[in-house]
């Protein structure tokens, strides 16, 4: 009695040992190991992230430009080798805070230029916050707030039209449901490498997606978010609404010329044992008939649950942009923006008289001399 009780409590010892090594992923297929990686990474959208964009290649190839010349050419791919943008930032979707560090950098041997600009958006409020310390030198009245972010924010009534809590919580939904509409042949599990090992990773997933399937997949996405826009608009026709904006990004992405027919993004996926993901290396082939390059966007994720933010901004870090003392040709530039200049030209041309047409009369005079002249 007491052995079997005893092989019972090794059995079910065993049987929690296999369960707590069940992962999410076990038993899926790719493309059903994909879409859960993806929703389970939006679900858990609170960590920080670091990315390099960057080209392995860049060369134009139109037969008639001067740019496809050999010299030009090589000097064209070595300056495209030598820039790289790094983006470092951290995200807390639940608490509607984003923020991105973007630097881009031209580095050369014995050469190194760099600007960097850090910035956070808050859903809250729907504002975004800028440091401008890199262009103050430009603007002199910057420099009296040195130190401090310029905030801009979307008028009241444009903000009350952002249904973004309701696009956030549909999310997971709109992200499964597009990529349920991917080709299954565009996923495969690919074996582990050392980047695997690097950054804790499990499971490698490949996704590999045309200029077609790319563009589907976008627009399936801002469908779905436009769709649950107009459920939430109050009026929803209005042109200034968060649908009407989302629609117009569908109007752009759909019209991509056909020559990016030839483009290529292959996208290895790396992802924890619990589903999380960990980096996403993407390679993109671009290839048009001015144009070709290969160019590289590489992403890791850290800090799972607990995103640190480089900047922890108070209201005395930070100045609205309405309260600037601008030079006067950025004055002009704001009224430009909010429509005043366009009034006041309105009101100027409404005062002022038209002008004379007098040109047939002056015509008709020189006829009538020439008439005259032949007559004598």
């Amino acid at each position: 009695m007491i052995r079997m009780k005893l092989a019972a409590a090794a059995a079910l010892s065993s049987l929690a040992l296999l369960a707590g090594c069940a992962t999410p992923l076990a038993g899926k297929t790719p493309d059903e190991a994909a879409r859960k990686v993806m929703v389970q990474n939006w679900q858990n959208a609170s960590y920080n992230f670091d990315a390099q964009i960057g080209f392995d290649k860049l060369a134009f190839s139109g037969k008639d430009s001067k740019l496809a010349e050999p010299e030009i050419a090589d000097t064209i791919d070595q300056v495209g080798r030598s820039i790289r943008i790094q983006v470092s930032g951290a995200l807390d979707a639940p608490t509607g805070r984003l923020e991105a560090i973007p630097e881009l950098r031209f580095e050369r041997r014995n050469l190194l230029a760099s600007v960097k600009v850090p910035l956070q958006f808050h859903a809250q409020d729907m504002s975004l916050l800028v440091d401008p310390s890199a262009v103050d030198l430009f603007l002199p009245s910057l420099r009296k707030q040195s130190g401090k972010f310029i905030r801009a924010k979307l008028p009241a009534d444009m903000a009350a039209k952002m249904p973004l809590k309701e696009m956030y919580q549909a999310m997971p939904q709109v992200i499964d449901q597009a990529y349920a509409a991917v080709d299954k042949q565009a996923f495969s599990f690919q074996p582990l490498d050392a980047y695997a090992g690097e950054v804790g990773a499990r499971y490698k997933l490949r996704m590999t997606l045309n200029h077609e399937q790319e563009q589907k997949l976008t627009l399936q996405m801002l469908d779905g978010l436009a769709k649950v826009a107009r459920e939430q608009a109050k009026q929803p026709n209005d042109k200034l609404s968060a649908e009407a904006m989302i629609r117009l990004v569908q109007g752009f992405v759909s019209a991509a010329p056909a020559s990016f027919g030839k483009n290529l993004t292959v996208s290895d996926i790396y992802v924890s044992r619990g589903g999380d993901l960990r980096a996403m290396r993407q390679q993109i082939h671009i290839e048009t008939p001015e144009f070709n390059g290969d160019a590289y966007v590489h992403t890791r994720y850290s800090h799972y649950g607990k995103p640190q933010f480089v900047y922890q901004l108070g209201e005395s870090d930070i100045v609205d942009y309405d309260k600037l003392e601008l030079p006067k040709w950025l004055k002009g530039a704001d009224k430009l923006v909010s429509g005043e200049h366009d009034e006041a030209s309105d009101e100027v041309a409404a005062a002022a008289p038209a002008e004379p047409y007098v040109q047939p009369q002056i015509k008709s005079k020189k006829k009538k001399q020439r008439k005259a002249r032949r007559a004598q």
